[in-house]
């Protein structure tokens, strides 16, 4: 092999070494978005459950639902349902050890329907949240 045919074979690897950091650091992005939106997912039951419950409860909050506050991405907040209307931020999770979403937030509203609908911060980029919240 000659020197220039090296440095040509050398030149091509590291293109495609870039492409492939590229590209896994977009998946690493949406794994941990699509964990984040399975934590919020897993609050949805228990809301409505404390909803069927009645106007007694007055404990709408993760401890109340018998769920932990926080996870190992998330700061997990809890609103009251508005029995009038639509229920914005019913289950928000403020997102923590994530450093390029720190003070970002996903949240699930819920509507007066009973259906629900995802909402994301302006600091996270669509293409690499789960298609439930696109």
């Amino acid at each position: 092999f000659t020197l220039i045919e090296i440095m040509v074979v050398v030149a091509i690897i590291g293109i495609l070494a870039a492409i492939g950091v590229v590209s896994y650091q977009g998946q690493v992005k949406k794994a941990q978005l699509a964990t984040i939106y399975q934590s919020l997912n897993s609050f949805r039951l228990p809301y409505q459950v404390l909803m069927d419950d009645g106007a007694g409860v007055t404990e709408y909050t993760p401890n109340g639902m018998n769920l932990a506050p926080k996870s190992a991405f998330c700061h997990f907040l809890v609103t009251a349902p508005n029995i009038a209307g639509d229920t914005v931020n019913a289950i928000r999770c403020d997102i923590h050890n994530i450093p390029y979403l720190n003070g970002e937030h996903l949240r699930l509203d819920r509507k007066k329907d009973g259906s629900w609908s995802c909402q994301y911060s302006n600091g996270i980029v669509k293409k690499h949240l789960p298609i439930a919240c696109q």
